[in-house]
């Protein structure tokens, strides 16, 4: 098989540590470049400091929202389809003169420009709150009883980047032009206003079926087979689950479950969905997924585009699974689609698609037998530690199985990040995607592999 990788871009620079000299010395720099003014309280909101609210986007409709309920210092703020989770909503901390500070329900921190930027496009992070100037907003009036989130240290709106519609946008600072991407509306949670249930093929009758289907992606034409639930409901946000094959394999080996027949189609998944999840196989070029230029993944992103406009899919429950070249292919996902997927599970692996970013939490289930003499066990143990240390679990060495023994052993990792979870199974045997133990043989895969894929997937809600 032959290696095909890509460049990791460079690590962006990391936010500088804030002694209390530093913020001092900001407050002088501030002070210098503002006028103190105390802003007038906008007339569209009247704000509670004792309720918490969700702030909805006027462009995308979709909510402010604090990504992969993380609670580390600096991380990123996002768009992402509303759902009233903790870590969308937020509650106003009075700053005094018109200006509040929005604390996350879930991690206790506040909205932050980072790193006290006044440039156009500064991100918006999380931080612990210092009560600092970047850290403070005050609500502007707009239209429609939307407002304004501007920063009393730069002066700029907080928006949408780009006027993005897609989950996992960035959401940063600009110039305030009043731009719809700029306007939110403030929900109080205990409203009886429902939260969207889906994506945008949800409320519509389905616009795509089970069948082989086509696309253009990148100028070419890409093919995948696609599954539909037996009883399709288009009020019901279902699990997307993409399939990748192995080197030479096709997208019918995964929709037919190949030798092994239907017990492995979709490796497992759809006998294990039971009718609960949207499946995908998508076609490589050459059988492979070489992903020259990232079109692979380019692939990915136009598959999910159409599937999604016509079917209604949980859009925080996309996965992806591979075997071998399948599995690299899932692991390049994992690395430059890390807010987009929510799991990934990689059969006996490795670095041959490419990692285009790989520096993001995604939960990540690993499995590679010991005796592997085609992508050697080391190679899948590299990629699940990029992922033990993106999660910020604890490093360890886990237990594998010894040779002859017929067995295999799983790990689940500790300390990882909250709803970023790490596996490892390890088992004894070659290149093939899963454990042969006894009584678990079937056709030479095992029920326990397509199981404890399923079960990984299936606690993510």
């Amino acid at each position: 098989m032959k290696a095909i990788g890509e460049a990791r871009p460079a690590s962006p620079p990391r936010r500088r540590w804030r002694s209390a000299s530093a913020a001092a010395a900001a407050a002088v720099m501030t002070a210098g470049m503002l006028v103190a003014v105390d802003a007038a309280p906008a007339a569209a909101a009247t704000v509670d400091t004792n309720a918490s609210y969700v702030l909805v986007n006027r462009n995308s409709g979709k909510a402010l929202d604090l990504y992969g309920s993380a609670t580390n210092d600096g991380a990123r703020i996002t768009q992402w389809t509303r759902n009233n989770g903790a870590n969308q909503q937020w509650q106003f901390v009075d700053s005094g003169g018109g200006y509040y500070r929005l604390k996350s329900r879930h991690s206790g921190k506040v909205l932050d420009v980072s790193n006290f930027s006044t440039a156009d496009g500064g991100a918006i992070v999380q931080w612990s709150d210092l009560n600092g100037t970047n850290q403070q907003f005050r609500l502007a009036d707009s239209d429609g009883g939307y407002v304004r989130l501007i920063s009393r240290h730069s002066g700029k709106a907080v928006e949408v980047q780009g006027a993005s519609t897609a989950d996992g946008a960035n959401v940063v600072q600009y110039s305030d032009w009043n731009g719809a991407n700029q306007q939110w509306q403030l929900v109080p949670t205990g409203s009886t206003e429902p939260p969207p249930s889906g994506g945008s093929g949800c409320g519509k009758a389905p616009m795509l079926a089970s069948g082989t289907h086509t696309i253009q992606s990148n100028g070419k034409s890409r093919t995948f087979i696609l599954r539909v639930p037996a009883n399709y409901n288009n009020s019901n946000p279902y699990r997307l689950i993409f399939a990748f094959h192995w080197r030479g394999g096709t997208m019918q080996d995964i929709s037919s479950g190949g030798t092994s027949g239907a017990a492995w189609s979709y490796y497992g998944q759809q006998e294990q969905s039971n009718n609960s999840a949207i499946l995908v196989a998508p076609q490589g070029f050459g059988n492979g997924w070489g992903n020259a230029g990232g079109e692979d993944i380019t692939f990915v992103d136009d598959m999910i585009s159409r599937i999604e406009s016509g079917l209604c899919v949980n859009p925080r429950q996309r996965f992806a699974l591979g075997f071998s070249w399948g599995g690299g292919m899932s692991y390049a996902v994992a690395c430059a689609r890390a807010n987009v997927f929510r799991a990934v599970a990689v059969i006996s692996g490795a670095q041959i698609s490419g990692c285009s970013g790989g520096t993001q939490p995604i939960a990540y289930f690993g499995l590679h037998g010991i005796s592997d003499n085609v992508l050697n066990i080391s190679q899948g143990r590299a990629l699940r530690d990029t992922f033990v240390r993106n999660n910020g679990c604890t490093a360890q060495n886990p237990p594998e199985p010894a040779a002859g023994s017929r067995t295999h052993i799983t790990t689940t990792y500790s300390g990882c990040r909250s709803g970023y979870p790490v596996q490892w199974a390890a088992y004894d045997n070659g290149h093939m995607p899963g454990p042969v133990d006894g009584t678990y043989a079937e056709s030479g895969i095992t029920t326990w592999t397509k199981g404890e894929i399923w079960r990984f997937f299936s606690q993510f809600s």
